[in-house]
């Protein structure tokens, strides 16, 4: 088994501040923005003012509680955001603190939706999100400052990055404790504590508000699983769980199922010729390695097939291990340096983020690190011991159809597949089939279903083609046309356009949901 392919495949994906303290934050939306947002304008120093975060125990005392919450103001120096803007930390345990980036909606954040946002990994931290896809703010080309993204989830939504689990991204173990989660149910409970202190003691004004996770990669093994843990404590009434209700999830070039959604689509999506015999995928595998992909897609399939019907740990590391030796091997060891995010392009820097990384240089800077409070720190976008942890565990390798089956059936949670129709690594082919083999309620109405042609305006009126989609009952999958692995940053206004529909259940004619 090839660890560097398992690692690919699974990773694929003044700053002066406003102390604050609950009464403020219960009360800052009495302070509406009155600038408009900066586009061109000279940036602040960093640090222009002394800063000085609040940090506050669960009981509302004391920074010595380890069950609390620290909190600073930022401002358009460190991210030009048009709209308030909000880091810090949530104590989950005496050990654990996960770190957040919070953004108000530049049009009516105590009205619009609530969105969290998450990369996957496992260890995949979410700045890359903020950064390079849906965030009101990108890092420009040289990673030394931020432009304004007009098109930016924002516009229409408050959002919430998180980095998780514990020791990913600017996230901490505490008190020197090495490791962090390695398991879905380890980080659901952090999950479910995290968020049950933001809107509860943090932030608690927006509780009330329509809630909506959303996540890409990996995400589409821990959001489910998220789901599934809250959901269920919600029906027991116990006294701490997160509370809110979930109106839906959106997995984005996400899997539910590892190999279904990857190396069972390979043959399909790279291996498509023409009479003359030339591939029609501009970095396409050759003939060869095609006939030698498509020798090993039964055996793929059948170990595959035991993996979800067991969820069987040992049992989907093994059918992992046959894949990646027999399919995946061609995304990394074949003559091209193909990015496994992008049949269009080749890899552009080092592996799994291929010239994606301009954010980590922008956040591994001395006075982005002093305006958040991490002076010391070594910013990296990607844990790898965390990857490794959850390759050990053989978290890594489980499916999450189970928990989405029990989100479609049990829970009023809606569910929206996106992906991108040039991605390689979570392939739109192998996401087709896994969603129409999804059990559940609606199975054979969903599978039943075609795709139709979605179109999006831009600002002039004028409709583009942005994809495929088909909707039943409370599930929905787009395709993006034009579109790698991180497809919010690739097509951010067609992107936008959908999600704007989906938060806001916006029935009109161009809406495909």
């Amino acid at each position: 088994m090839k660890l560097h392919a398992i690692s690919t495949l699974a990773l694929i994906p003044s700053v002066a501040g406003v102390l604050i303290t609950p009464k403020s934050v219960r009360n800052r939306h009495d302070q509406n923005n009155q600038e408009p947002p900066l586009l061109a304008r000279s940036v602040t120093p960093f640090l222009d003012v002394q800063q000085k975060p609040i940090s506050l125990g669960s009981d509302g005392g004391g920074g010595n509680s380890r069950t609390g919450f620290n909190i600073r103001e930022q401002n358009e120096a460190l991210c030009r955001a048009g709209s308030r803007q909000w880091t810090g930390w949530i104590d989950v345990s005496e050990e654990k603190s996960l770190f957040f980036w919070f953004f108000e909606s530049r049009t009516n954040p105590s009205i619009d939706p609530v969105t969290v946002w998450i990369n996957g990994g496992p260890g995949g931290s979410s700045m890359l999100g903020l950064f390079s896809e849906i965030g009101p703010c990108l890092t420009n080309e040289h990673g030394n400052d931020t432009v304004y993204n007009e098109h930016s989830w924002t516009n229409f939504s408050n959002v919430l990055f998180i980095d998780q689990p514990a020791g990913v991204g600017f996230s901490m173990m505490n008190n020197g404790t090495l490791g962090g989660p390695d398991n879905e149910l380890e980080a659901s409970r952090d999950f479910d504590k995290f968020l049950s202190i933001f809107f509860t003691e943090a932030f608690p004004e927006f509780s009330h508000q329509p809630f909506h996770l959303s996540g890409e990669s990996f995400a589409g093994t821990y959001l489910p699983g998220f789901v599934d843990y809250i959901d269920r404590r919600q029906q027991s009434g116990v006294p701490d769980v997160f509370k809110t209700k979930i109106d839906s999830i959106i997995l984005v070039d996400a899997v539910i199922d590892l190999l279904g959604s990857g190396s069972l689509g390979q043959y399909d999506h790279m291996c498509k010729f023409d009479k003359d015999g030339n591939n029609k995928v501009r970095l396409g595998y050759n003939q060869t390695a095609c006939r030698d992909i498509e020798k090993a897609v039964p055996e793929c399939q059948r170990l595959n097939n035991q993996c979800i019907e067991t969820y069987d740990g040992n049992i989907c590391r093994a059918a992992f291990s046959y894949c990646a030796d027999h399919i995946e091997e061609y995304i990394l060891d074949g003559p091209l340096s193909r990015n496994p995010q992008d049949d269009r392009v080749e890899c552009d820097g080092e592996m799994p983020l291929c010239g994606l990384g301009q954010f980590q240089k922008y956040l591994d800077s001395p006075p982005v690190k002093e305006a958040l409070g991490l002076e010391n720190w070594n910013y990296t976008p990607i844990n790898y011991d965390i990857n490794t942890r959850w390759l050990n565990s053989n978290e890594m390798f489980m499916p999450s159809t189970r928990e989405l089956r029990y989100i479609l059936d049990e829970t009023p949670t809606r569910v929206l597949m996106i992906n991108g129709n040039n991605d390689i690594i979570v392939n739109t082919e192998g996401q087709k089939r896994v969603y129409d083999s999804q059990p559940w309620n609606h199975q054979a109405k969903y599978r039943l279903e075609e795709f139709a042609d979605w179109e999006w305006p831009d600002e002039a009126g004028k409709l583009t083609k942005g994809g495929e989609f088909k909707a039943v009952d409370k599930l929905a999958s787009a395709t993006v046309d034009e579109a790698g692995h991180t497809s919010p940053g690739d097509q951010k206004e067609a992107v936008a356009f959908l999600m704007k529909c989906w938060l806001h259940n916006q029935a009109n004619e161009l809406c495909p949901f």
